[in-house]
């Protein structure tokens, strides 16, 4: 197969199935085994086209090819790359040039992910169904010119060069991404590749839209915000190795309705694993503009949802907030993570990141706490230049103080989320994350005095109607797409 390096030539090749028809296979055999085929449609021929090097100008996919990943595949600034609707990426786990391969958008450059709620983007491994891994190839590294904490000038070296994430334009634009799937990536692209995340935006401003995103089987992280202010919406993240989402360097966005899921509680995360983690910069510690997203209607099911044993001990903590940072958490539900003084459903860790809660910087409130044992909330360090007396007083209001915590609740007895999340999502799953008959209180808005939220009626990332329905995979390892 010859290689497609962008803008300077291309080259294709036919093999036996069709990759336009495989939508028709995804809705009529998705999260099915391999033995059903014969409930699928016929699939015809698909063109396979490989993407390596840079991209100087703008260029739009088609959704009637398949294109592999060759090592670095950089949108270059001034640069847009446009992938519609029901577009097929594979990211090959061993490219040519050695390494990773990743999906680069450079500062300045956009990237349009036109997905839809029927005809997601789909971005997985080349490998064959049975055989993709998590850690394939590295993902998608997205790079604007919003403010950081490192000087706005953030790098990270992908092996091909080393990216500058950074600016001073908040409202910066890196492109419109909706409805795609990230699979079986989340490896460093090389080994100075600190990011680690299937998906990494370093820096990205407002004016870029980011939702409906799926990432399934990261081997490190799934979504790392660095820096910036872009707002997160109607997120899945499903069994990461280590956190789901990943906030430092200064961000300082919106994010709702996001999830965290995991299945397998006799996993051992190669590293201390969270649901959500806040910390400030891995560097410079001491960092101004300290990071602090603000988050509504998050949900995470631990890795003890589905199981009643106690998980390894570095599945740390469902949110931790720490190394100076700060964080704003609101209408979120946390479920069954370790119930230990120091690996909890919410942790603080660290003597800055809790005096944050005396001066309001860190808030909690109106969340609550499903199958997390008595105390489902922690410390690391002592509760000193904070406010109140102790953690207990802040966190439930019994002390009256204005920088005290309100409406949490500590012992959901009936969550009421659909059953079938623990069915085998590859045996006859049909997703159908709802909110039936529940003991959850109900959310509070009245923090959102610049309405950058939307305002439901429940607490968590799902309500009566499921948003993963029809562009999610929650079998990625056996699907097939081409033969």
């Amino acid at each position: 197969m010859k290689k497609l390096f962008v803008g300077l030539g291309s080259a294709a090749f036919i093999c036996l199935v069709f990759f336009a028809c495989k939508k028709s296979f995804q809705q009529d055999a998705e999260n099915k085994d391999l033995g059903s085929l014969s409930k699928a449609k016929a699939l015809q021929a698909c063109v396979f086209e490989t993407l390596s090097g840079n991209i100087v100008s703008n260029r739009t996919l088609s959704a009637s090819t398949v294109y592999k990943l060759d090592g670095c595949v950089t949108v270059k600034s001034g640069a847009t790359l446009t992938i519609p609707a029901n577009t097929l990426l594979q990211g090959m786990k061993a490219p040519s040039s050695g390494g990773k391969s990743v999906l680069i958008v450079e500062r300045g450059a956009k990237l349009n992910i036109n997905g839809t709620a029927t005809n997601p983007v789909i971005f997985t491994s080349d490998q064959a169904p049975g055989s993709r891994l998590p850690g394939d190839w590295a993902g998608l590294r997205i790079f604007g010119q919003a403010p950081n904490n490192n000087s706005n000038a953030l790098n990270v070296d992908l092996g091909c060069a080393t990216y500058t994430g950074g600016g001073t334009n908040s409202a910066d634009n890196s492109g419109t991404m909706q409805y795609f799937q990230v699979h079986f990536a989340g490896a460093a692209a090389n080994a100075n590749d600190f990011s680690q995340a299937a998906v990494m935006l370093n820096s990205v401003g407002t004016a870029t839209t980011f939702d409906h995103v799926q990432i399934s089987n990261p081997i490190n992280d799934a979504l790392a915000a660095f820096g910036g202010t872009v707002k997160l919406s109607n997120i899945a993240s499903y069994n990461a190795d280590r956190t789901d989402f990943r906030y430092e360097f200064g961000y300082r966005g919106n994010s709702q309705f996001l999830t965290a899921m995991r299945l397998n509680n006799s996993a051992i995360p190669s590293a201390l694993a969270y649901g959500v983690d806040i910390t400030n910069n891995r560097f410079a510690p001491t960092a101004v503009l300290f990071t602090q997203p603000v988050i509504s209607n998050f949900t995470a099911l631990g890795p003890n949802y589905c199981n009643g044993t106690m998980p390894n001990g570095n599945f740390r903590a469902s949110v931790r907030i720490g190394n100076q940072a700060a964080g704003k958490i609101y209408n979120s539900v946390l479920s069954s993570w370790n119930p230990t003084a120091t690996s909890c459903g919410f942790l603080i860790d660290g003597a800055t990141s809790i005096s944050k809660t005396a001066t309001n910087d860190l808030q909690f409130s109106y969340n609550s706490f499903h199958n997390s044992g008595a105390t489902p909330y922690g410390i690391i360090g002592t509760w000193t230049s904070a406010c109140d007396v102790s953690m207990l007083n802040w966190i439930t209001g019994a002390g009256g103080l204005p920088c005290d915590e309100t409406g949490n609740q500590f012992s959901v007895s009936t969550l009421g989320y659909n059953t079938s999340f623990c069915s085998n999502f590859c045996s006859s799953f049909t997703s159908n994350f709802t909110l039936g008959t529940t003991t959850l209180a109900s959310p509070n808005y009245g923090w959102d005095t610049g309405s950058g939220f939307a305002h439901p009626s429940y607490r968590g990332a799902f309500g009566a109607t499921d948003w993963t329905q029809g562009w999610t995979d929650w079998c990625a390892q056996n699907k097939i797409y081409c033969n």
